[in-house]
Order: structure tokens, then C-alpha cells, then sequence
């Protein structure tokens, strides 16, 4: 054990960090200036990662955490912390990996709080282990057992409360619910045969729908969800923003940057939300999803919104761009944490529209993306706090051809 070690700063991912015999250490739930005992659970060549054993002086930041299982669950990093000062940790982060990545910005970085940080997730993944309900613990396949969770819908932790009513012995549970309090329930298991009560379920929540294995078993395999005064259909297996509130800030600033008469083309496009906020602005819009029923849906979506200057293909976005035979000046893209592909980079690099939106719920894959697409200006960017008491965030940014 080392004892009445100081913190000097946290990393990104909200862990403290200290130094000990010239090797960089890693504390999880330590704060800046907190002075601790720590005894190292894991030593590397490079680094180590401790934990903390007792706390000899505590920050006048630190609160304690409104989660019961912050310290065993993983999912929340950010829990010691007041929300505001969460949100200083998140600017802080971008202002650094753009600073230590020499990414030049000198603008404004304005960060969008959540109007409602706690109870916002309308999504949640959970696991099933002989028939308990949790989640696994952080680089663990051990099962931290849990009655609520305080980020998701109250209609979410209705679902959980009730979830023997499933039946199911050990699996994974993903409830998904919409603004209006509908419910829709996705269970993969090793088990084809279901014994679920779905009629105490009924009597629990509105439920819409059950896909088991893959296979609806009841109701139908989507939902739908109204935001701004858009109605989107959205597939079980389909793409959407977690956070309802954080999404109707998104819409904004998408709108805002959507200059009139333009043609955009949206990559990664899922149930075409992004797609049908551009369009009303836009001249044409061109939207590329991979998966068959997003784009499904987002035809669906374009008719009942009243909407007809998009055109929908289905394709990887890294694989379809070179077959795109399409004129555009403004380039929306939102991929999957692992960024742009090579080929996508490529495309752009060859292509140069005029104005890029990036929306990125990954750090690292954006700065490697910025990087490279060297040709491009950092003209706006915004964090938006869609994750919230997670060090995860979501960043909007606007690029303009240098």
C-alpha cells in the first residue's frame, strides 16, 4: 500500500492520476488534490492502476454519489462529481485532445447541458445471469446486480423491477421505450422456447412489442417516436439518439448549419433523422445507412413527415461512397465509435464539399479523423452532453474547406 499520495489530475476517462517512482498510476474515484492510500490492483511496464483504500483529504468537489452501485457498476464515471462540474470535465477533455493533438481552434467551445441528466437514457443493455439483472462490472464478466438505474427512463426501471415476469434464466435484456412511455423489449438468450408472462407485463407498462432472438414473438418490432414534431419509425435492430432531450439540441444546430438550396449527403444516416432535418432546408438530400430496416424506416419516415427530396441507400457507408454518383456541397456524417473508415476519408478528401457535420460520440476517432482530413477548418464546435455522469460526450463540430 502507498500511503498520502496526492492526485494531480484526472484522465479521460475521470480516473485520478498520480505518479509513483517516476511511473504514471491510474486511481479510480480520486479527484484532483484528494490525498489518498492506494494499493495497486494492476502493474504494467508503463503504468499502473490503483485503487483507492482510504481517503486522508477529500476534494470540495466530490459529492457523494446518488448511485448505489457507482463504485462496482463501471457504467457511471462521474457520479463524485455536482453536475456542472461534470460539464468542466468534458470541456476540459476537448480543450486538451485538441491542444495536445495541435489541432488548431481558437473559437468558442460552448457545451449543451442536459436539460434532464438524470432518468434520460431511452435505451439500456443488460445482462441476465442465472436469473439475476444487472450489469457486468467494468473489464468483467461479473455480474453487478441491480433494482434501478438512475440515467434510464423511469419506465425503463419499471421493465426491471418486473423482469422475472421474463422467464429468462441467462441472457441479454435491451429495453427500449419513446416519449410516449411505449415499450419495446429485445431478449437474446440460448434458449428458442419463451415462457414470458406477457400479460402481467401489460398490466406493468404499454408494451409494443417483444423480439426474441431475433423473431418477434408479440406486438410489432418497432416503435415509434415523436421529437420536434417529427414522427420517426424506428426497428428494433435501428440506430437512435439515446437521449431525447440532448437529440432536440442536435436537430437545432443541424438546422442551423444547413444552408438554403444546398445538397447534403448523410452517411451513417440510421432511421434518417438527421436526413429529415436537413431536408427541410436543403434542396436534395442523399442518405446512406447500412442496415436494411433503418433504411426502411427512414423511407417510412420521410412519407408520414411529408417529406419528398430524399433519396435513401442501402450500404456500408465505407463501401458505397465510390459507387455514389452524386454532386453535393455539404457532407453530414455521425459513424459508430470507430469513426470514419480509410475509405471514407478518402472519398472526402477526393470529393471536398464544401462544409462537413460531424457528429462524433467518440474522442480519439474524431481527432484521428480531423487529422487527416487536413484540407478542412474547425468553424464551430459544441459539446453535447448526451451521456451524462459518463465521460463520454458527443461533440458537434463544423468543418469549412481551408
Amino acid at each position: 500500500m502507498h500511503e498520502n499520495v496526492l492526485i494531480e489530475s484526472l484522465d479521460y476517462y475521470g480516473r485520478g492520476i498520480t505518479h509513483l517512482d517516476g511511473k504514471i498510476v491510474f486511481v479510480k474515484d480520486a479527484l484532483p488534490e484528494e490525498i489518498v492510500d492506494i494499493q495497486i490492483i494492476l502493474d504494467k511496464k508503463k503504468y499502473s492502476e490503483a485503487k483507492v483504500i482510504k481517503y486522508k483529504k477529500k476534494s470540495s468537489k466530490r459529492v457523494d454519489s446518488l448511485c448505489p452501485y457507482f463504485k462496482k457498476c463501471g457504467g457511471c464515471q462521474l457520479f463524485y462529481y455536482k453536475y456542472k462540474d461534470s460539464l468542466d470535465f468534458k470541456y476540459n477533455k476537448v480543450r486538451s485532445f485538441l491542444d495536445n493533438n495541435k489541432i488548431s481552434y481558437d473559437g468558442k467551445i460552448d457545451v449543451v447541458e442536459n436539460s434532464k441528466p438524470l432518468e434520460y437514457r431511452n435505451k439500456l443493455s443488460l445482462k441476465i445471469v442465472n436469473n439475476k439483472i444487472g450489469f457486468y462490472k467494468e473489464s468483467t464478466h461479473e455480474l453487478v446486480e441491480i433494482d434501478k438505474c438512475l440515467i434510464a427512463s423511469p419506465i425503463i426501471n419499471e421493465v426491471i423491477k418486473n423482469y422475472k415476469l421474463l422467464n429468462i434464466e441467462d441472457g441479454e435484456l435491451t429495453i427500449r421505450v419513446n416519449s410516449n412511455n411505449e415499450v419495446l423489449l429485445i431478449i437474446k438468450t440460448l434458449k428458442n422456447n419463451y415462457n414470458i408472462d406477457i400479460a402481467k407485463l401489460k398490466e406493468k407498462v404499454k408494451l409494443v412489442g417483444i423480439v426474441y432472438n431475433n423473431k418477434c414473438i408479440y406486438g410489432d418490432d418497432f416503435y415509434y417516436e415523436r421529437l420536434d414534431n417529427k414522427l420517426f419509425k424506428v426497428s428494433f435492430d435501428s440506430f437512435f439518439q439515446v437521449n431525447p432531450y440532448i437529440t432536440k439540441e442536435l436537430f437545432k444546430l443541424v438546422s442551423k448549419n444547413i444552408d438554403s438550396n444546398s445538397v447534403v449527403l448523410d452517411l451513417y444516416s440510421g432511421v434518417g433523422t438527421l436526413s429529415i432535418v436537413a431536408s427541410l432546408k436543403a434542396k436534395e438530400v442523399y442518405s446512406v445507412e447500412i442496415v436494411k430496416n433503418a433504411v426502411l424506416n427512414g423511407n417510412f419516415n420521410a412519407k408520414i413527415n411529408k417529406i419528398n427530396n430524399i433519396k435513401f441507400f442501402l450500404g456500408d457507408a465505407s463501401k458505397i461512397v465510390n459507387n455514389l454518383n452524386v454532386n453535393f456541397d455539404t457532407l453530414i456524417v455521425d459513424p459508430p465509435r470507430s469513426g470514419l473508415s480509410s475509405m471514407t476519408r478518402e472519398f472526402i478528401k477526393e470529393k471536398m464539399p464544401n462544409k462537413i457535420i460531424y457528429v462524433s460520440c467518440d474522442l480519439y476517432t474524431l481527432i484521428r479523423d480531423l487529422k487527416i482530413l487536413d484540407g478542412y477548418e474547425i468553424k464551430d464546435y459544441k459539446i453535447l452532453d448526451m451521456f451524462s455522469y459518463t465521460y463520454h460526450l458527443e461533440s458537434f463540430v463544423v468543418l469549412t474547406r481551408k
